[in-house]
């Protein structure tokens, strides 16, 4: 079973239209239908929104050999499990569709506004080393 497959599946076994699975991550019908279709890579965005919402295990989704339903679930290894994102995964699986939305928003923009932070870190840092030598 293909990754694009096991998204049909998935969809499937939580008895959801293709709308009210994309509006679960917040995404549109079309976007879905691409996934299931083959039409569209799934971004690894997407993978963290299967994972925390569906607790679906990513090496499961990706492994074409892999067909055995019970292993889908993702199961953190002992000893490296950050309670922080657990807490984070289990909140989020209680916020209504809309606030999910918000939340997805909101992380897009932290993590754009993160990045160029970074991207200005990394010229400031070779701005001051060129003044120093």
């Amino acid at each position: 079973m293909t990754v694009y497959e096991k998204i049909r599946f998935i969809r499937q076994l939580n008895k959801m239209t293709q709308t009210e699975f994309g509006d679960s991550m917040g995404l549109s019908k079309a976007t879905i239908s691409n996934f299931e279709t083959g039409r569209a890579p799934i971004p690894a965005y997407v993978v963290t929104m299967l994972r925390l919402i569906y607790n679906i295990d990513p090496d499961w989704l990706f492994d074409d050999t892999q067909e055995d339903f019970e292993k889908r679930y993702f199961v953190p290894e002992k000893g490296n499990t950050n309670s922080l994102l657990l807490a984070y995964s289990e909140k989020f699986s209680r916020l209504d569709d809309s606030y999910r939305k918000i939340v997805m928003k909101l992380t897009d923009e932290l993590l754009e506004h993160q990045e160029g932070k970074s991207g200005m870190k990394d010229t400031d840092e070779k701005e001051n080393n060129s003044d120093n030598t």
